[in-house]
């Protein structure tokens, strides 16, 4: 038999010797005083307070298994409310790492793309440009290969540029034209005719800048001449780049002496040389000195398929072509807007 039977079985046992014992006479009785007795006295034995009932064997062991079952019904019903307030903690931070999940998913669908963001920074730089932006924006190139590329995109679409308000351009237009492939700022303006070069004013002095300055203008030369064939020689680069070096370090030397505009227009000048040097270093120079690299084409669209074509940019203009940057910007951002209405009702078409 299992404890709960045995504690039944000698419940009623215990039940059963109560009613059959006979009462216990009056005499036989105690008086309980803070835990002391006496024996037949009422209310006195040393300071008594009262009566009090002294319990049978029978009866005690009877209020004590009540005792004990009480204190182990408490005790389970405490461990169940333990267990329940845990599990109400678990379920709570379940419902809160839930919520935070939802929330760090909702973020990331609110938080715009990278590609996004390029897209529209790429319209907003269009935009820009297609509306009076500074001349710095178009003498840099910046605002023609905005254009450029608007075009472009136009085309590797399907769209087309057919029907679009073309303009004719003169070929002086495009002999000032400086175009480069991305790898280098710069392009091959200032060494177009042959690599002589044409210095300003400031750098045409001849006592601080003479020695360095001819140099230069012997060394150029044969650094364009071996260009057309290939590769510039490494030993002929490094004169070249510390002979310019000299040249900015004698500029600099001189600042004091000249006029803010003089001292700028040379600083920009031995900036586009050095820029030049840069694409001389390149293994594929050759082909900025031929013909598939040099600028052609009658109108805007003939000029944007051959970069497209060769995928060539537009390179910072040099000292002196800067008027034909303008004239090539207001042909190339009428040629984009004329093709931007054309191709808008396309754009929509579901």
């Amino acid at each position: 038999m299992n404890r709960s039977v045995v504690r039944l079985v000698l419940l009623a046992l215990a039940v059963l010797m109560t009613l059959a014992s006979p009462p216990i006479p009056a005499r036989g009785r105690r008086y309980v005083r803070h835990g002391r007795s006496s024996r037949g006295r009422r209310g006195g034995g040393r300071g008594g307070y009262g009566y009090g009932f002294m319990q049978n064997p029978y009866q005690g062991y009877l209020n004590g298994a009540a005792a004990v079952t009480t204190a182990n019904a408490r005790y389970r019903l405490t461990i169940q409310q333990a267990r329940l307030l845990r599990e109400q903690a678990r379920r709570s931070a379940l419902l809160t790492r839930r919520a935070t999940l939802e929330e760090a998913a909702y973020e990331r669908a609110m938080r715009p793309q990278a590609e996004q963001l390029r897209e529209e920074q790429m319209q907003k730089d269009l935009e820009r440009s297609r509306h009076n932006p500074p001349l710095v924006e178009i003498w840099s190139g910046g605002a023609l290969n905005n254009l450029l590329s608007d075009i472009q995109k136009t085309q590797t679409d399907g769209l087309g540029g057919l029907g679009a308000a073309d303009s004719s351009l003169s070929p002086d237009i495009l002999k000032h034209l400086n175009v480069t492939t991305g790898t280098t700022y710069g392009g091959i303006g200032l060494l177009r005719d042959g690599g002589k070069l044409t210095w300003p004013y400031a750098l045409r002095q001849s006592k601080p800048f003479d020695p360095e300055r001819k140099r230069l203008d012997k060394l150029l030369p044969q650094a364009v001449k071996q260009a057309h064939a290939g590769p510039v020689g490494t030993a002929l680069l490094n004169n070249i780049r510390s002979t310019l070096k000299k040249l900015e370090d004698a500029l600099d030397a001189e600042v004091n002496n000249l006029t803010p505009g003089d001292f700028t227009a040379a600083s920009r000048y031995l900036r586009e040389v050095k820029d030049s040097l840069q694409v001389l270093e390149q293994n594929d120079v050759a082909k900025y000195f031929s013909l598939a690299w040099k600028p052609k084409g009658a109108t805007v669209s003939e000029l944007v398929q051959q970069m497209t074509r060769e995928g060539l940019h537009f390179a910072p203009a040099v000292s002196g072509d800067e008027s034909y940057y303008t004239s090539l910007y207001r042909a190339l951002v009428n040629y984009d807007l004329s093709v931007a209405q054309l191709t808008a009702p396309l754009l929509h078409t579901p």
